[in-house]
């Protein structure tokens, strides 16, 4: 009785704990990303797993099966063979281990070494028009699903939440905005202001004074045209967070209806926020960095989250400096922990004082930030990212003209002042 009374707790202790472990302790979660069923000439058809999980994934014995078809209707990690059976092949067994935050993009298998779309290691069958595919652990039990019905070339579904959403590939914005079932009071709005034509729309050049900040922005990166055809980057706002908008505008706890929303004010100032200049994808964008929207060149801060998030923030913009040097080159001397930096809005008006974004001040905790729930959509003229929030335009700085400045040419002038060639280390006592 005493020993079975002790296999008992001993039972119950192991239960518990598995439950413990179950919600505390880390765990790989891989789960499908993305399925373009049928390229579009441009592109081949393509799965996209990831692991969003924290921790790694060994991904042998796992499959993904075509539930949709009887038969020739599975893919092995680590190598399959005609019959579509699991063999190991030398070169695919690198394909077996998913690291935290790690993606595989798989595409149809190609043997032919002199093919551009050359592919020892991809999946055998044919996705099509309509489909839907699971992954399969090495138990052989699913763990994730995606179907899809009526896909045309080019369109490709997207994992939002525990949904999946069709966008249209590499059309332009205009038109992959427009076509999007998550993104209906955006395009509306965007049609409603002009945006969309103006500048979303392939081939349409933005003309810009010579001395304007668009001009000065444009310079820097060695563009000497007098107009602009692109590329952009899109933050679109998806109908949910419009939602949310509509109801934080209202007045005494009412929501603004659609005609009220097209009918403010500010709304083109609000769009053309969410419009940057340049293609950025999530993974090329630096912790911290300030996109230069249309909104008269507001910034519009990215973030990276420890788990691989990607956010935006809407109130972290560098107030310029009070020299001739600027918030980079403050930053890189370290004279962020100064006084007259940190003024508290003393003297630059915002109340983490000069330079926040680049002196590291800003945070998204307590929901300053959107999030992006899919981002790098592929557009022939930039790349879209839809976001759970509608961001408000931060406050647009004029920068001096001196602060326009390269970092070489700033550096070549104080070296030559101070006449030494490390003007960083002297700054900072060396």
């Amino acid at each position: 009785m005493v020993k079975r009374r002790h296999q008992s707790s001993a039972l119950l202790a192991a239960t518990v704990l598995a439950c413990l472990c179950a919600s505390h302790c880390a765990q790989a979660k891989v789960e499908f990303m993305k399925v373009l069923p049928e390229g579009d000439g441009a592109q081949q058809e393509t799965i996209v797993i990831k692991n969003n999980g924290d921790k790694p994934q060994d991904l042998k014995g796992w499959s993904i099966v075509d539930t949709s078809k009887q038969g020739a209707n599975v893919y092995w990690f680590g190598g399959d063979d005609a019959a579509f059976k699991s063999k190991p092949v030398k070169w695919c067994s690198n394909w077996t281990e998913l690291a935290t935050e790690q993606e595989f993009t798989l595409q149809p298998f190609d043997r032919d070494r002199f093919s551009s779309s050359f592919e020892p290691c991809g999946f055998r069958f044919k996705l099509g028009f309509d489909g839907q595919l699971e992954l399969r652990n090495a138990q052989q039990q699913p763990v994730d699903r995606v179907s899809w019905t009526e896909a045309k070339p080019g369109m490709a579904v997207y994992r939002m939440g525990s949904t999946f959403v069709p966008f249209m590939e590499n059309q332009d914005l205009k038109s992959s905005i427009k076509s999007a079932p998550v993104l209906s009071t955006f395009a509306k709005a965007l049609h409603s202001t002009g945006i969309l034509d103006k500048y979303l729309k392939s081939g349409e050049p933005i003309k810009f004074e010579e001395d304007s900040w668009m001009a000065k922005q444009l310079q820097r990166s060695g563009y000497a045209k007098s107009y602009y055809k692109g590329p952009w980057t899109v933050f679109a706002p998806s109908d949910e967070a419009f939602k949310d908008f509509m109801k934080e505008m209202g007045w005494f706890g009412m929501t603004l209806t659609e005609e009220e929303l097209l009918a403010m004010p500010e709304l083109e100032d609000i769009l053309l926020y969410h419009v940057v200049l340049g293609q950025e994808w999530s993974s090329g964008v630096k912790n911290a960095t300030g996109l230069v929207s249309m909104k008269d060149g507001a910034e519009v801060a990215v973030f990276h989250g420890e788990n691989g998030e990607f956010y935006v923030h809407d109130d972290c913009v560098d107030r310029p400096s009070p020299d001739d040097y600027g918030c980079e080159m403050q930053a890189e001397w370290r004279k962020c922990g100064e006084d007259w930096v940190q003024d508290e809005g003393l003297f630059s008006g915002r109340a983490l004082g000069y330079c926040e974004r680049s002196c590291g001040r800003c945070t998204c905790d307590g929901g300053q930030c959107g999030r992006a729930d899919i981002y790098d959509i592929p557009a022939s003229n930039g790349v879209l990212h839809v976001i759970d929030k509608v961001m408000y335009p931060a406050p647009a700085y004029d920068k001096p003209e001196k602060q326009w400045r390269t970092k070489e040419e700033i550096q070549a002038e104080m070296d030559a002042s101070t006449g030494t060639n490390n003007l960083a280390g002297l700054l900072n006592g060396q």
